[in-house]
C-alpha cells in the first residue's frame, strides 16, 4: 500500500521540472529510478501498468491542478468539481505513460542491451505523441517542454520540433539508466542531445534576417476574471483599459495590443464618438484587439472568439476567429449527451473558426494572429508555408490566477518562437505579457498579477528554422528508422525459420 503512495509522489515531485521551476533533474531522475524498479519486478506486468499510472497521474495532477482553479473562477463548481475535472483528465493522459512502461517490459527479455533502449525511446516517445494528439488534441506536457528555462536549451526545437525534441530528451533519460553497467552505451544515447544542443547551433548556424523596426506597446490591465464581466466594475475596467491605452506616447506607436477579449462589447460600436475618443482612435495608427464577434445566418446567432487589427490610416479592419477552441470552456463536447454548461458566460458554444490567415501589416510585416492556446499547435498555420515574420498571441490566463498555468502557457510561446524562428509579441489580460525573440530571449516581459504596459522599440527578425522548412518530416523519419531498427530482426528471424 506504501509503495502505490511513494510511486504517486514522486511522480508529483517530478512534476517540478516544469515551467515555472524547471527543476529538471528531478523528472529526468525519476523516470530513470522507475525503470530500475520495473526492472526488478519485471514479471508483474500488471503492477507496472498500475505503478506507472500512478507515477503519471501525480505527474499531471501536479502539472495541471491550475485547470480546476478555473473551475472556481467560473463559479462552476468551485474546487470540488474543479479538482474532479483535473483527476480525470490527469488520469486519462496517465494510461498513456502507463502503456509506455507495460509495453517496455513486456516485448523486453533483456534490460541492458541496446535494443531495450530504442525500444524505450521509440515506444516513449510515440505515447507521447498519441497523448498530444488524439481527441481535441492538448501538446500541453510533452517531456520535451522540459527544457524552456534558456534559449541554449530551447535550439533543438528548432530543428526537430516538439515531438522531435521529446524523443532526444528519452534518449538522454536512458543514457542515465545505462551509466552503471555500461559506459559505452550511456555516451551512445547521450550523444543525441549533445548533439543536438552542441554541435548543431554552430553546424547548422544561426542566420538571422532584419525585417523591420516598428514602436510597440503591450497593455496588460491584470482585470480579475470575477471582475472581467462584473456589471457594477464595467466601467471600472473600461476606464483601466482606455489609460493604460492613452498612457503618452500612444499617439507615436506604431502597433498597440490588447489581450483576449478586451473589450466586452461589439467592435463596430468602437466607431462611436465617444469609444473612439477614449481609445485615441483619431491619434493611434493600428491596434489589435481581442473581442468577440457575432454573425447571424439562418436565425442562428453564431459567437467567434476574435483577434481585430484595426488600421485606422486606411480605416480598414482585419479579424482572425479563433480555430482551436477549449473544451468545456468554450464548447461542450458531446452536448447532445453531456448537460452541462460551459466555463466561460453565456449558453451557447463558440464557432469555430474557417482557416488559418495572416496579416499584411507593411510591406515588409506578415502577422500571423494567435489566440490563447492556438500558440502550442503549430500544424494549425502549416499551410501558409511560413509566409509571417511576426507572430501576435494574446490571451487572457486571468482564469487560473496566481498558478503555474500561465507561466506554462508562456514557456510553451517560447517554444512556438523558436520553432519557426520568428519574433513573437504577446499580450496577456494578468500576464505573463511579453517580446520574445526567434532563438527564444524574453526581450521584456510584465509578470504575471502585474498592470501595466511595455513600449518597446522593435527590432523584428527572422530565423529560417530547419523545423521552418521540413516541419514534422524530420521526426517522422526518425520514428520510421527506430521502428526498423527495432522490428526488422523480428520479422528476419521469424522469415529464417519459415525457411
Amino acid at each position: 500500500m506504501y509503495i502505490w503512495f511513494i510511486i504517486f509522489v514522486i511522480g508529483a515531485i517530478s512534476s517540478f521540472g516544469f515551467a515555472p521551476f524547471h527543476f529538471f533533474p528531478l523528472t529526468i531522475f525519476s523516470y530513470v529510478l522507475l525503470i530500475y524498479f520495473f526492472k526488478n519486478i519485471k514479471k508483474e506486468k500488471k503492477k507496472i501498468f498500475l505503478y506507472a499510472f500512478l507515477f503519471s497521474l501525480g505527474k499531471h495532477i501536479g502539472l495541471l491542478y491550475w485547470i480546476g482553479i478555473s473551475f472556481q473562477t467560473a463559479n462552476s463548481g468551485g474546487y470540488l468539481i474543479g479538482g474532479l475535472a483535473v483527476i480525470i483528465l490527469s488520469g486519462f493522459l496517465s494510461i498513456f505513460l502507463a502503456l509506455s512502461f507495460y509495453f517496455l517490459f513486456k516485448f523486453n527479455k533483456s534490460y541492458t542491451n541496446i535494443h531495450f533502449g530504442i525500444y524505450f525511446i521509440f515506444i516513449f516517445t510515440i505515447f507521447d505523441w498519441f497523448k498530444g494528439n488524439i481527441l481535441w488534441g492538448f501538446p500541453w506536457t510533452p517531456i520535451s517542454t522540459l527544457w524552456t528555462f534558456s534559449n541554449f536549451s530551447l535550439y533543438p526545437f528548432s530543428v526537430f520540433g516538439v515531438w522531435g525534441y521529446c524523443l532526444i530528451t528519452y534518449s538522454l533519460i536512458i543514457s542515465f539508466y545505462y551509466i552503471f553497467f555500461s559506459f559505452k552505451k550511456s555516451v551512445f544515447f547521450l550523444l543525441p542531445f549533445l548533439f543536438s544542443n552542441l554541435v548543431f547551433p554552430n553546424f547548422l548556424g544561426i542566420v538571422e534576417k532584419n525585417i523591420d523596426t516598428i514602436s510597440v506597446r503591450i497593455v496588460q490591465p491584470n482585470i480579475k476574471q470575477e471582475d472581467k464581466w462584473n456589471k457594477e466594475k464595467l466601467i471600472q475596467n473600461y476606464e483601466k483599459l482606455t489609460r493604460l491605452i492613452t498612457l503618452p506616447g500612444y499617439d507615436k506607436t506604431d502597433l498597440i495590443i490588447l489581450p483576449e477579449t478586451a473589450i466586452n462589447f461589439n467592435i463596430d460600436k468602437l466607431n462611436e464618438s465617444n469609444h473612439k475618443y477614449d481609445f485615441g482612435l483619431d491619434y493611434i495608427k493600428n491596434i489589435i484587439i481581442g473581442a468577440l464577434r457575432t454573425k447571424k445566418k439562418d436565425n442562428e446567432i453564431n459567437i467567434f472568439n476574435s483577434l481585430y487589427l484595426i488600421r485606422t490610416q486606411n480605416e480598414s479592419t482585419l479579424y482572425h476567429d479563433k480555430l482551436k477552441l477549449v473544451p468545456f470552456g468554450e464548447f461542450i463536447p458531446f452536448r447532445k449527451f453531456l448537460n452541462l454548461n460551459k466555463l466561460t458566460s453565456g449558453q451557447l458554444d463558440f464557432s469555430k473558426g474557417e482557416e488559418a490567415k495572416y496579416f499584411k501589416f507593411s510591406p515588409r510585416i506578415n502577422i500571423l494572429p494567435l489566440i490563447c492556446y492556438e500558440v502550442i499547435f503549430p500544424e494549425l498555420t502549416s499551410g501558409l508555408n511560413n509566409n509571417y515574420n511576426l507572430i501576435v498571441n494574446i490571451t487572457n490566463d486571468a482564469w487560473y490566477r496566481n498558478s503555474s498555468g500561465p507561466y506554462q502557457h508562456f514557456s510553451h510561446s517560447k517554444i512556438r518562437a523558436v520553432m519557426e524562428g520568428t519574433t513573437l509579441i504577446r499580450a496577456a489580460n494578468t500576464g505573463v505579457s511579453g517580446i520574445i525573440s526567434p532563438k527564444g530571449i524574453t526581450i521584456s516581459k510584465l509578470s504575471l498579477g502585474k498592470e501595466g504596459i511595455i513600449d518597446y522599440r522593435l527590432n523584428i527578425k527572422k530565423i529560417k528554422t530547419v523545423y521552418s522548412n521540413f516541419r514534422e518530416r524530420i521526426f517522422y523519419l526518425i520514428m520510421l528508422t527506430l521502428f526498423i531498427l527495432i522490428y526488422f530482426p523480428f520479422f528476419y528471424n521469424k522469415y529464417k525459420k519459415v525457411n
